[in-house]
């Protein structure tokens, strides 16, 4: 990631949450999970690689408009988790998520 700060780098490595992902472009929502070793951190440096961090509807979007459109994404944490919580217990916020920010119906989640 090109922007490592240590501090941040430390805090989000260490920790398993919700997070969200907006199109600044278009306005529609993404929410995903971390779990297990690298917490948010390891999940967000595989947005960084390659743009859609093997979701389906973001690798679909950017085969549509090419990977630099994924510069328009900007990743917030909406709830952060021990990185010992059950991985069903953290799904289970990621779902609570999706339901109240509405990202099946009007976002980029297909599940």
């Amino acid at each position: 990631i090109s922007q490592c700060i240590a501090s941040w780098k430390g805090a989000l490595s260490n920790v398993s949450g919700v997070y969200l992902i907006t199109d600044m472009k278009t306005g529609k929502l993404y929410v995903g999970s971390a779990t297990g070793e690298g917490g948010i951190w390891q999940r967000w440096s595989e947005y960084a690689l390659n743009g859609h961090g093997s979701n389906r509807e973001l690798v679909a979007l950017l085969s549509e408009k090419g990977k630099e459109y994924s510069d328009n994404f900007q990743y917030s944490v909406l709830e952060i988790a021990d990185t010992h919580a059950s991985s069903n217990d953290v799904l289970a916020r990621e779902s609570y998520w999706k339901d109240i920010l509405c990202s099946r119906e009007h976002g980029y989640n297909a599940n």
